[in-house]
């Protein structure tokens, strides 16, 4: 049986070669910065430099750091001095740097800011060309790895939050070579599925691992959705072509779930609320109702027919008291005006005179003034005070 080896033993192995080949001491390498960090307590920097076929880590401790004369930053191209290490704990082999010099912007930085140039362009970012993510959906599409942590933050937050609604995942490559297309695909499935809302979800990682967020064919297929998209890819400093072109960006998967669906108890307190206040308005109506009512009854009550007629009847009433002493008044008048002209029509009464022993002569119904006008032979009508006669004259 061959030797068995521990894994220090492997690793202290492999670094004892590392350390001991010249070749690798004091060397130059150029590449592009990517996922740079600085530890905030030591100010030992940590960041990854590629090219467009590999990368590898580097690690430059405060000592250099403070001699540092450029500023160093993700997707600027360098000339890192220093040496190839393996940090046994891990097994992983490292440029311990020295010194980094600038060399103008990577290869990498440009291809991505150029692509951000093109789709800024055509609209991709556009706030008006934003859709809103809607309040209460029935359906939410998440296009994910099935078997990605950030898919069962997803679940996990949904289901708790707001359990009736249905959930569609839609399996897709979020790292790789074919990732970009695998995402694409997923976005076009979720969007003739008939989802309300889809959600993009990848946890953290490098750079790298995200570039396929960042690939024109992602952004095209987001960008063409009909329904609205929330992304959230990698970590929340991260942010991607994929976050800038969606309708909405989400720090984290967690944060997407969030948006993407509401509280179910908030929304029954508040419909609670609702209720309480939309119970208490129809009392008030209806009281405001009755007592509007109460009023047009009052009201009719006085404009009513037998309250007019009551009302004419009373003036009526009034009117006659008024009346009658002065129907009485005047009827008073008129008898003392008619008692007047009597007595003084029976002063010029013919009859006065008769009485007095005078007679009226008539012929033919003509008084007879002028007893010279009578011939022999007339027949005339003599009226006494008592009485009357015919006589003729001889």
């Amino acid at each position: 049986m061959s030797v068995v080896l521990s894994v220090s033993q492997i690793n202290r192995y492999v670094a004892s070669k590392i350390k001991g080949d010249n070749r690798l001491k004091s060397i130059y390498v150029k590449g592009e910065v990517s996922n740079f960090t600085q530890n905030y307590n030591s100010k030992h920097m940590y960041f990854s430099l590629k090219d467009e076929n590999s990368l590898i880590r580097c690690v430059m401790f405060s000592s250099n750091v403070q001699a540092l004369k450029c500023r160093v930053e993700n997707g600027i191209s360098v000339i890192v001095f220093g040496s190839v290490d393996v940090y046994e704990r891990d097994g992983a082999y490292q440029i311990i740097a020295v010194d980094i010099i600038p060399d103008g912007e990577g290869i990498q930085s440009k291809n991505l800011n150029d692509l951000k140039d093109k789709l800024s362009q055509k609209g991709y970012f556009k706030p008006e060309n934003k859709k809103p993510i809607p309040e209460l959906p029935k359906k939410i599409g998440v296009v994910a790895s099935l078997t990605s942590a950030a898919l069962q933050d997803i679940i996990n937050i949904i289901s708790r939050r707001f359990p009736i609604v249905k959930l569609c995942v839609f399996n897709a490559a979020v790292q790789g070579a074919l990732a970009d297309r695998s995402v694409a695909d997923a976005l076009k499935k979720a969007d003739a599925y008939g989802v309300d809302t889809i959600i993009i979800a990848r946890g953290g990682g490098s750079s790298e691992d995200l570039n396929c967020f960042n690939s024109e064919i992602v952004a095209d297929a987001v960008f063409n959705l009909k329904i609205p998209c929330i992304s959230a890819v990698g970590h929340e400093t991260d942010v991607t072509i994929c976050d800038m072109t969606a309708d909405y960006r989400a720090p984290t998967p967690s944060a997407a779930a969030e948006v993407a669906v509401p509280e179910l108890t908030s929304l029954i307190s508040i419909l609670k609320s609702f209720k309480s206040k939309l119970y208490e308005l129809c009392v008030k109506s209806l009281s405001d109702r009755d007592k509007e009512i109460s009023h047009l009854e009052e009201k009719c009550l006085l404009l009513s027919p037998v309250k007019r007629l009551e009302a004419y009847g009373n003036r009526v009433d009034i009117l006659k008291q008024r009346l009658k002493p002065l129907v009485e008044a005047e009827l008073f008048k008129c008898n003392r005006r008619f008692s007047s002209a009597c007595t003084a029509l029976e002063a010029l009464s013919p009859l006065k005179v008769l009485s007095r022993g005078y007679s009226l002569v008539e012929k033919d119904g003509n008084v007879i003034t002028d007893g010279e006008k009578l011939l022999s032979g007339d027949v005339i009508d003599i009226t006494f005070s008592k009485g009357k006669q015919k006589a003729q004259i001889l």
